[in-house]
């Protein structure tokens, strides 16, 4: 049915080009003569406010584009008539036509007119459907022909146009008189609509030529009250060259007060309230523009402000010189703005966190990723308005960001039920059904002793020793009994191809090798902070039959609840102090102390000092951590066998050395840990007193103090029972378990590995993750480096002191060449002078046989790169013995970095006194850099 009045439409309008010679409807009718447009109007029953010749034509192109098939069909049927008549004359006389006039001119025999009437009305009329004919429209057609006559009249006479609206509408020269010369301009006058214009007497003309008097009286008198008004004062905006152009260019049709202002000079105007204001031209309207920045987050994003301003209005304002709102109406649509942008900024926050639900995701990740696309659409559109499109896209793409992290989720929450119970990790120590006994007394009570003759019985078996020195005299003695033993420390291996024993230190511990019998050698090591976690590991994972662990009676209860945890039995066996130990009732001065005595400190500065001021009368051996296990083990040797008669030591000896110490004294009652500064603990005062009277070589030992208040601290805390360990104790993620992590949490990142397994393990068994903070920061270096996650953990374990610049960097050069896969050569000591003369060249030594020492440890485990251990090795012996010579000589001293004066070791400063108050006297520039100098 559309296609069928498609077909009819197109004919139409092939017939109307047919009737205007090619020409289209809306070109076409306007060619038609007024009388014919009347006709047609009137035929096709179109309503119009007046019959002007514009007003008809545009009402028929409206009726021609929108009217029904029939309308058009109508006009067709008209036009076709009409053009047909002008060609065949007589048509006018057949009988159809005939019959068509009489019925026109019986309606128009109604009302009376002219036979000039009745010929205007039968031409209008006499094409028109029968239908179409009715008394209204020949009415209605004699009166527009009569009104359309009055008011051409009216027109000629008053010398004034009617519109189509009834208003009245004349040209008129109105008189401009401006402050220093005159002129003329002609403009348009146009009234209200006007009411009465069909009347016809003589007064009607007279009515008229008063209002249009009154029309230019008035506007003659806005005219002078505008030039009045804007010469009354300087003008604000404009120059008195420039009112006048533009006076003299006022349009025909304006109004003083929306006279246009050329666009420069509107925008000179703008620009000069504010040069960051920007003027945009529009067709009827002017844009005011101003470039701001809002902080998201740390960035500056742009964007714009504009405000609108209709034309007339602008120019209304420039010409009465009003104050432009511009500032006042960009202010307000900025704080609008504003506050539309943060609540929908508000919105899409809300909604990006709300899909983090369930996830540790930082909020600066979600603003990261909100403005990541945010940006880019902001700076493109230049406004704060947020599409919708935009909300969608940030949405869709940080979901799709945060699914792998949902996936991870998933696999941390799979992993830590996996390792949740911590025992099961160790597979072949379970499997064994293993039996524990616990040798549980002080020292010098046998213990370790009865542990090793049970451990030498066995066929095959292990040692595990707290420190480097002990696994190298749990080796020795192994070795003297006849046991083949090999040696197994960080640093150094002496392998044994028939051994069926080692002795190492408890963090080479192999879980992979089983043996019948394993000795854990000072068990209550399992509460320290920083190495607990290593007689965790052991005590759960070991691989023997028989698992014999030493140590103090206050790890008994913690002990009994890890092998009720493992289901394993254990027995305890109590040994006594072979000889007693007593305290003293009086302190002892350090100029009073007797031979085979030793004085217990706790710092390398302390121990040093202590030694200064007893080598003029004593001959002292010295024994602090920072020291190597070897000059440790050459100093205790001294002192063991007569060629130093007093030991200076920090609580280094107080596991497992064995030395002819007779009296013991505390210099003070209180330690730094590495955390804070605090009282000695009972355990500690015991573990240290213990070393005083040797079996087989004193009766008793003498516990005491070099001043009275140290002294009675410690003789309250060697009478104090000692408090029981208590759980939960510290486990760390041995190599297999970091590959575990690894693999679930499908990433080779052992930073993050570690850090996962120290923030989020929680245990079914008694445990905790070790503070592991010193590996973590060693694996934060590792991570900087290309290696693999095997590679990266073993060198997070190595002994880096990251506490020394030194260490530090020569560890970043060997993770360099790693890097690379080059082999990494040892740098050898310069020539060494006879001794050290100042305490930072003994430092120097000391971090110097720690290098060799890393050397030795990632030699043993990536022996293709560090090749040079014989240098290595070498390097070391000539660093002990330098050390050695260099604790031996007496004139080792502390000097003024000044003055050379010789100070105590237990000097604060690094200057003297005096060379401080010679500062102190100076300028105050140099007694700035001296006070610095303190530090």
């Amino acid at each position: 049915m559309a296609k069928k009045k498609q077909k009819h439409l197109i004919k139409l309008n092939n017939a109307v080009r047919e009737i205007f010679d090619g020409m289209p409807f809306d070109e076409g009718v306007s060619t038609l003569p007024d009388d014919e447009l009347t006709e047609l109007v009137l035929i096709v029953d179109l309503a119009l406010p007046s019959l002007e010749r514009d007003s008809m034509i545009r009402g028929l192109r409206r009726l021609w584009s929108e009217g029904e098939f029939h309308q058009r069909k109508n006009i067709i049927s008209y036009l076709s008539a009409k053009r047909g008549r002008s060609r065949k004359s007589t048509a006018l006389h057949s009988g159809a036509q005939l019959d068509k006039v009489e019925e026109i001119l019986a309606l128009l025999a109604k009302y009376p007119h002219t036979d000039d009437e009745e010929r205007a009305i039968l031409e209008q009329f006499i094409d028109a459907r029968p239908g179409k004919i009715t008394p209204k429209k020949i009415v209605n057609a004699l009166h527009y022909r009569r009104l359309k006559i009055h008011t051409t009249l009216l027109e000629t006479k008053l010398d004034v146009v009617f519109t189509s609206a009834g208003e009245m509408e004349f040209h008129h020269s109105f008189h401009f008189a401006l402050p220093e010369h005159d002129f003329a301009k002609t403009l348009v006058v146009r009234s209200a609509p006007l009411d009465g214009l069909a009347e016809e007497n003589d007064t009607i003309i007279e009515k008229l030529s008063e209002q249009k008097q009154s029309l230019i009286d008035a506007k003659q008198k806005r005219i002078d009250s505008f030039v009045s008004v804007l010469f009354s004062r300087p003008h604000p905006y404009l120059k008195h060259k420039q009112i006048d152009a533009h006076l003299r260019r006022l349009p025909v049709e304006g109004d003083c007060y929306h006279n246009p202002i050329e666009y420069d000079l509107c925008e000179a105007i703008v620009r000069g309230i504010d040069e960051r204001f920007f003027l945009i031209n529009g067709s009827e309207q002017f844009v005011v523009e101003q470039h701001q920045t809002i902080e998201l987050q740390g960035h500056a994003v742009p964007y714009r402000l504009s405000v609108a301003y209709g034309k007339p209005l602008f120019y209304a304002m420039i010409w009465r010189g009003d104050a432009l709102p511009i500032a006042e109406d960009l202010m307000a649509v900025n704080q609008k703005t504003l506050e539309h942008f943060d609540l929908a900024l508000k919105e899409i926050h809300h909604e990006a966190s709300l899909l983090t639900m369930g996830l540790d995701i930082d909020d600066a990740i979600v603003w990261k990723h909100i403005l990541q696309f945010l940006e880019p659409q902001l700076a493109s559109s230049g406004n704060l308005k947020i599409k919708g499109k935009t909300l969608r896209r940030i949405l869709y793409h940080f979901t799709e960001y945060l699914q792998p992290l949902r996936e991870k989720k998933k696999r941390e929450e799979l992993l830590a039920k996996t390792i949740r119970d911590f025992k099961q990790l160790f597979p072949l120590a379970r499997e064994l059904q293993r039996k524990i006994i616990f040798h549980a007394g002080p020292t010098n009570s046998g213990k370790t002793y009865a542990a090793m003759e049970h451990l030498r019985a066995a066929q095959t078996g292990y040692y595990l020793a707290p420190l480097r020195l002990l696994a190298l005299e749990g080796y020795e003695s192994l070795r003297e009994h006849g046991v083949h033993a090999s040696l197994i420390t960080g640093e150094e291996e002496i392998l044994d191809e028939e051994s069926s024993h080692i002795s190492s230190t408890i963090e080479m511990l192999n879980f992979e090798a089983e043996v019948d019998c394993c000795v854990i050698d000072e068990i209550q090591m399992i509460a320290d902070r920083d190495r607990g976690w290593a007689w965790a590991n052991a005590l759960i994972g070991a691989p023997a039959k028989t698992l014999i662990l030493t140590g103090s009676v206050d790890a008994v209860k913690a002990v009994s609840e890890l092998a009720a945890y493992l289901g394993e039995e254990l027995e305890v066996i109590y040994f006594e102090r072979k000889n007693p130990l007593e305290v003293m009732t009086a302190p002892l001065p350090l100029k009073k102390i007797p031979p085979m005595s030793a004085v217990v400190a706790f710092s390398r500065k302390e121990v040093l000092a202590f030694r200064q001021r007893l080598s003029a009368h004593h001959r002292v051996s010295v024994i602090y951590g920072n020291l190597s296990p070897e000059v440790r083990r050459e100093e205790a040797r001294k002192f063991r066998e007569g060629e130093s008669d007093i030991l200076v030591s920090t609580d280094a000896i107080a596991m497992g050395l064995n030395l002819p110490i007779r009296t013991l004294l505390f210099a003070r009652d209180n330690k730094f840990d590495g955390l804070r500064r605090r009282e000695l603990r009972s355990t500690e005062v015991l573990q240290i007193a213990g070393r005083a009277g040797r079996y087989g070589m004193h009766e008793k030992g003498m516990i005491g103090a070099l001043d009275a208040s140290t002294l009675k601290t410690i003789a309250v805390k060697f009478d104090a029972p000692l408090p029981d360990l208590e759980l939960p104790f510290s486990v760390m993620a041995s190599l297999h378990h970091v590959m575990l992590i690894g693999e679930i949490l499908e990433t080779d990142d052992l930073l993050y590995i570690l850090t996962f397994f120290a923030d989020n393990m929680e245990f079914d068994g008694p445990f905790v993750a070790a503070n592991i903070e010193s590996m973590l920061e060693i694996a934060a270096i590792v991570g900087e480096y290309t290696l693999d996650l095997r590679s990266r953990y073993h060198l997070a374990t190595a002994p880096v002191s990251i506490n020394s610049p030194y260490i530090e960097s020569v560890f970043r050069r060997y993770l360099k060449h790693l890097e690379k896969d080059e082999a990494v050569p040892h740098i050898p000591p310069r020539d060494l002078p006879p001794h050290a003369h100042t305490n930072e060249e003994l430092l120097n030594a000391e971090d110097r046989v720690k290098e060799v020492s890393l050397y030795l440890w990632l030699s043993f485990r990536f022996p293709e790169h560090f090749p040079d251990t014989e240098a290595a090795i070498t390097a070391r012996i000539r660093l002990n013995r330098f050390i050695e010579t260099s604790l031996a000589k007496g004139d080792f001293v502390k000097r003024c970095r000044r003055c050379s004066k010789i100070l105590d070791f237990s000097y604060r400063f690094s200057i003297c006194e005096s060379c401080y108050a010679k500062g102190k006297r100076g300028t105050p520039r140099r007694y700035g850099k001296r006070r610095s100098d303190r530090h």
